[in-house]
């Protein structure tokens, strides 16, 4: 696939991020989708709980995840083809507000005692096809915001949103489930989705870096272009391979609370923060120093898939607590120079497509892969569960670095 950023090599050297968040453009966007990022992390741990506590089974929160990402692959023949043909602020204002709607139903549910398992798995999956059209809109959009020269900084600053979230969201999530209740947490969640909205409304696109296609590509065009380029198809791979492996943290945490740990179920939130906080640090101090190239990104996943292993393995609080936050180091390692490699290797053509395809990696693999964690989890156990996942991003690792060498890269 040749790039319309004529790069030719698959690593781009590290930038400085700080001086996007005061910029006209990127600055909004950053707390917009932070706000956004924050509730949906709010909901997520409330959807996790109450059908925990509901009924008491790890498979039906695992069916929770299923159905909060499977529009995610049902929907990408189209979602795709819809960033790259239609303006995509108007796309993400629009998914945003029937996002909110969705929401407040869940919330006017919860609050009238009508809530039930079947209701969360429906209100999951409503979400679920909002997020496959905000998704490869929102990555876009993203190179349409900034310069060149800062799409690594950019990148970088967009994991931290959701990392960030990560982090602080379940643990607010937590506090507001135990002191307020589930009906306030979905409802801080329907309304988060406005602040995504109004940031977009407010940014402006250069009028010459708005792109259309001179011609409509399919999805399967671009799915052969990318299977036959050398860089994008391998970190496809690799971020399908990272996104199963950390698929325990939001499926497996409320049985090891409860079963391995002896603690409460709402300890879940820091075990899911303690995850994204390692994420949201590394991605702040450490990310915009290291070189995106297939060795960083192959040393990433190998650390990922250690930590994941070491957190099935253990039997303290404080053990999964120190796996999980060196899982989220190698996490953003891994997820954010393999995300910038993508962008910056990425036609302009093709961009919302191949977005596409990177949300189908980096989310709709997990519908798959919390089946997997949650059958084995109730047919053998919660341990082996964990380090079932953590295999396919060992081997992932090794094959990307073999890849490496193969090429010639550094």
């Amino acid at each position: 696939m040749d790039s319309d950023l004529n790069i030719a090599e698959p690593d781009l050297p590290p930038s400085k991020p700080l001086s996007l968040l005061f910029g006209r453009n990127f600055g909004p966007y950053f707390l917009g989708n932070l706000m956004s990022n924050m509730g949906t992390w709010i909901q997520n741990i409330a959807l996790a709980l109450l059908i925990f506590r509901l009924t008491g089974s790890t498979f039906l929160v695992a069916m929770t995840t299923f159905s909060q990402f499977l529009g995610i692959i049902v929907l990408a023949p189209w979602t795709g083809s819809v960033a790259d043909r239609f303006d995509r602020r108007g796309l993400i204002v629009l998914t945003q507000v029937l996002a909110t709607a969705a929401g407040g139903m869940l919330a006017l549910i919860t609050y009238l005692d009508l809530v039930t398992p079947a209701w969360l798995l429906g209100t999951a999956l409503a979400f679920s096809i909002t997020k496959a059209f905000v998704l490869p809109a929102q990555q876009a959009l993203v190179p349409q915001l900034v310069e060149r020269k800062d799409l690594q900084a950019a990148v970088a600053l967009n994991a931290i949103t959701f990392n960030l979230a990560r982090a602080v969201g379940p643990v607010i999530g937590a506090g507001v489930i135990l002191t307020l209740g589930f009906t306030w947490a979905f409802s801080i969640n329907a309304l988060s989705y406005l602040s995504l909205a109004a940031a977009v409304m407010i940014v402006k696109v250069d009028p010459r870096r708005r792109h259309r296609p001179a011609e409509r590509t399919t999805l399967r065009e671009t799915i052969r272009l990318v299977r036959k380029d050398p860089i994008i198809g391998p970190l496809l791979i690799a971020i399908a391979a990272v996104s199963v492996a950390v698929d325990p943290v939001s499926n497996l945490t409320p049985a090891f609370t409860v079963e391995i740990y002896g603690r409460p179920d709402t300890f879940t939130g820091v075990l899911i923060g303690v995850f994204g906080l390692g994420a949201a640090l590394t991605a702040g101090l450490v990310i915009t120093r290291i070189r995106a190239s297939f060795r960083s990104i192959a040393l990433g996943m190998t650390g990922l898939g250690l930590s994941i292993a070491a957190f099935g393995m253990s039997s303290h609080p404080n053990m999964g607590i120190a796996a999980l936050f060196a899982g989220g180091i190698m996490y953003i390692v891994s997820v954010s120079l393999s995300t910038t490699l993508v962008q910056i290797n990425t036609a302009e053509d093709h961009r919302g497509r191949v977005m596409a395809l990177w949300g189908v990696a980096f989310l709709g693999l997990r519908p798959v892969a919390s089946l997997i964690d949650g059958s084995v989890a109730t047919l053998v156990n919660v341990r082996v569960a964990a380090l079932v996942m953590a295999v396919p991003v060992l081997i992932g690792a090794a094959s990307l670095a073999r890849h490496n060498r193969r090429s010639g890269q550094p």
